[in-house]
């Protein structure tokens, strides 16, 4: 596995057949307070010591992911398009970067249903992004969640059910990842690149300290579990992970420390 092309706005590694290209939706940044210690306490300054700040700030990148193969192009997740912070909304010029029209992607899949994931969906005009995908997989568990939200209307129709272990393209499986949403969902990729949504939102002390979670995890103990278990998973497999918040280019290896784990982004070469 190597990143082939590296831009600023993506990224795009090789995986036997399959391509990966991480599309960045553009940064953000949240309060120091959405970390949060076991207990539910927000985390004090000698704990946000490693922290990455802007403007006294979380980090917060905003990333989709392409996956190419010979049965398709699938999407996974899609940004947050005009539905919530203004400096986001970049995903057009992320795919433009990397050569992929709207026209090319033929089924997205969700890895939950919050704001910064699924709004991609629609453009600008409330019509359909990609109106190629014929299919728009979504866990079982939050169907009722992306039904309830009128700006998805034009998607109803696309809608499939995911479950554990389903293949929403050729090369990618489902696996649940619970806690952060009640369907929260990753997908393993060539049985190598785990693309893990929102595992992780704040790379910089969340794997030094796994147990650390984040004020928007639904079940916070389970994310927690989910965290930690995925991670183990990573470093026992040689797994690649990808996530929606991770540090340039999105896209790295895990090791573990003494005590929780590192990131370690992949370069160009």
């Amino acid at each position: 596995m190597r990143v082939v092309r590296m831009g600023p706005l993506s990224a795009e590694v090789e995986l036997g057949d399959l391509t990966v290209i991480a599309l960045s939706d553009g940064e953000t940044a949240m309060p120091l307070t959405h970390l949060r210690a076991p207990d539910g306490a927000a985390l004090t300054e000698a704990e946000l010591a490693r922290a990455d700040v802007v403007g006294g700030k979380l980090r917060l990148p905003v990333r989709a992911f392409l996956v190419k193969g010979p049965a398709g192009c699938l999407m996974i997740d899609t940004g947050a398009a005009d539905a919530w912070h203004p400096v986001l909304g970049r995903l057009g010029e992320a795919m433009l970067e990397a050569g992929v029209a709207v026209q090319d992607v033929t089924a997205v899949a969700l890895t939950h249903t919050h704001v910064d994931h699924l709004s991609g969906l629609v453009d600008a005009d409330g019509g359909l992004r990609f109106p190629n995908a014929a299919r728009v997989f979504v866990a079982t568990e939050e169907l009722a969640d992306f039904r309830a939200d009128a700006r998805m209307a034009p998607v109803l129709a696309r809608l499939m059910p995911l479950e554990q272990g389903d293949g929403p393209m050729r090369g990618v499986v489902a696996i649940n990842a619970p806690g952060h949403s009640p369907g929260h969902m990753a997908f393993l990729v060539d049985g190598r690149l785990l693309i893990w949504g929102d595992i992780v939102h704040h790379a910089a002390v969340q794997f030094a300290r796994p147990e650390v979670t984040w004020v928007f995890d639904t079940y916070q103990p389970q994310a927690r579990a989910t965290r930690e278990a995925l991670m183990a998973r990573a470093v026992e497999q040689g797994l690649v992970v990808a996530g929606a918040h991770l540090p340039d280019p999105g896209i790295g290896r895990i090791s573990a420390l003494a005590q929780g784990y590192a990131f370690h982004p992949l370069e160009l070469g």
